[in-house]
């Protein structure tokens, strides 16, 4: 009997430390996702005020 309920305590941490990868890893790709998004809304703050920049030379 303690074979088996051994294996069940194993088999459930192993459930536990699945679930908590699978949350590590979403986490991960949302935040990687948000950076992307962060750095491409940069880019275009960045062009416009260079566009202002450049306008304002011109005249």
């Amino acid at each position: 009997m303690e074979m088996n309920g051994l294996s069940i305590i194993i088999t459930v941490i192993n459930f536990i430390l699945l679930f908590a990868t699978i949350i590590v890893i979403y986490k991960a790709i949302r935040g990687f996702k948000n950076f992307i998004n962060r750095n491409k809304e940069m880019d275009k703050k960045i062009d416009v005020i260079l566009n202002k920049l450049e306008n304002k030379e011109d005249n």
